[in-house]
């Protein structure tokens, strides 16, 4: 029998709406807790063991004068609920912080993070994903001209120094203000989420420029990409063999244009979940994606990459 390849899944969340209220989640299930992302993670193909996992942030954005999430108290719920199947599960922690506006605060915040998550925590997302006329592409709570901030670039100086990752969630025509800052870094890993935000029922030239950004975030050593929420690009692609053909090409061109080892698989449960894309679909077909590479690519793209950006876990 063929040993499973070791998989750390990058990208998950976590919340109880009853306990920590976010509305910036908008219309989602209740609650998704630890169990029952473990009961998902269930349902994986054979082929693959889980070892470890990347928690992400569901802070979403933070707008002066609006509703405020306490981003330290969601780091401390979420080791809460992890901390239990630790030995068996080990994890970390990407948390928000605002690296836009308060360098102060935003230190603060980080030391915060350290505080409630020890060495678990090993990166900040700041979504900074906005469009001036399309609302599909602006995430609640988030500010526009956010990369070209001073305050940002101390933000990432801040990271560097903490020795933390960056999660970078833009929409492509923000791309360009993005590695103009990003190429002054080189020290961070830079982690892209979700394809780099192809969106579906855009225009060729929206898929151009989005071709164009990933060539520019590809040409920085210390830039990831991860390969995840493919419903994003084409909205149905689990019930519609034309769209799965094109998510597999958007997936192969990613991994021709960055490299195995700087792509990472990851669930992005359970949002994706949401969309009726169960677990045991979603990493059937990232393997049959990826059949035709070599073993050492594979464990790249569903465990080493992983590593590699967000640091080692005990016994992953």
């Amino acid at each position: 029998m063929q040993t499973p390849i070791p998989l750390c899944d990058p990208h998950f969340h976590l919340w109880d709406l009853a306990e920590r209220p976010n509305p910036n989640l908008g219309e989602v299930m209740p609650a998704y807790r630890a169990d029952d992302y473990a009961r998902d993670m269930g349902e994986l193909p054979s082929e693959l063991q889980r070892v470890c996992g990347v928690h992400v942030e569901t802070v979403v954005g933070q707008t002066a004068g609006r509703a405020i999430v306490n981003t330290v108290d969601e780091t401390r719920w979420v080791r809460g609920q992890l901390e239990p199947g630790e030995a068996e599960q080990p994890f970390g922690i990407v948390a928000f912080v605002n690296l836009g506006r308060d360098i102060a605060a935003a230190e603060r915040t980080i030391e915060a993070h350290l505080a409630a998550a020890g060495d678990r925590l090993r990166g900040v997302r700041m979504i900074l994903n906005h469009h001036p006329d399309n609302p599909d592409l602006t995430w609640p709570q988030v500010e526009d001209g956010v990369f070209q901030r001073e305050a940002f670039r101390q933000g990432l100086a801040l990271l560097e120094r903490h020795n933390l990752s960056f999660d970078l969630s833009c929409n492509p025509h923000q791309v360009a203000s993005a590695v103009a800052v990003l190429r002054d870094f080189p020290g961070i890993r830079v982690v892209t989420n979700h394809l780099g935000f192809l969106h579906d029922g855009e225009d060729q030239t929206h898929e151009d420029l989005w071709r164009e950004s990933m060539s520019a975030l590809a040409g920085l050593p210390n830039v990831y990409m991860k390969l995840s929420m493919p419903w994003f690009a084409r909205d149905g692609f689990h019930q519609d063999p034309a769209k799965e053909t094109k998510i597999k090409e958007v997936v192969r061109e990613l991994i021709e244009g960055f490299g195995c080892n700087r792509c990472m698989f990851a669930s992005n449960y359970p949002v994706d979940k949401l969309k009726g894309i169960s677990i045991g679909y979603l990493y059937a077909k990232f393997l049959e994606w990826s059949t035709d590479l070599s073993d050492d690519e594979r464990r790249a793209l569903f465990h080493g990459t992983a590593i590699e950006a967000y640091g080692a876990f005990p016994s992953s």
